[in-house]
């Protein structure tokens, strides 16, 4: 697994704006900018949990617990379509919290899970 920790953040559209403008005035004034830690960040509670589904959240959990060989393993696992299932992974994959190694044509996919996810709610 490439990613170690995945922050999931819930900030105001404000806020997020704030850090962007900060960032890209440091660039422009040549400061070396150090990157953060994985972090996905939502600007409501309706976005993060239409990201982070029940259905979503035991894939997470299935993949700690089973270490499946492949996608099509967790998809009978969880009991589910294995192209619903796959669609879950893509989108859990693209934000970082599983990891889909790359594998040569006809191997197996086997899915891995961030050690740690951390959800802040910043006030």
């Amino acid at each position: 697994m490439k990613i170690k920790r995945v922050k999931v953040n819930l900030k105001s559209l404000e806020d997020v704006g704030k850090e962007t403008i900060q960032v890209m005035r440091s660039l422009e004034s040549g400061k070396k900018v150090a990157p953060k830690s994985h972090e996905v960040v939502f600007t409501d509670f309706v976005a993060l949990r239409s990201f982070l589904t029940p259905k979503r959240l035991e894939l997470i959990r299935l993949i700690r617990k089973h270490a499946p060989s492949s996608i099509a393993q967790l998809a009978r696992l969880a009991k589910r379509d294995f192209a619903r299932v796959y669609q879950d992974v893509q989108v859990l994959s693209e934000a970082g919290i599983v990891d889909i190694p790359a594998r040569s044509r006809g191997e197996k996919t086997k899915p891995g899970v961030a050690e740690e996810i951390r959800l802040e709610i910043v006030v």
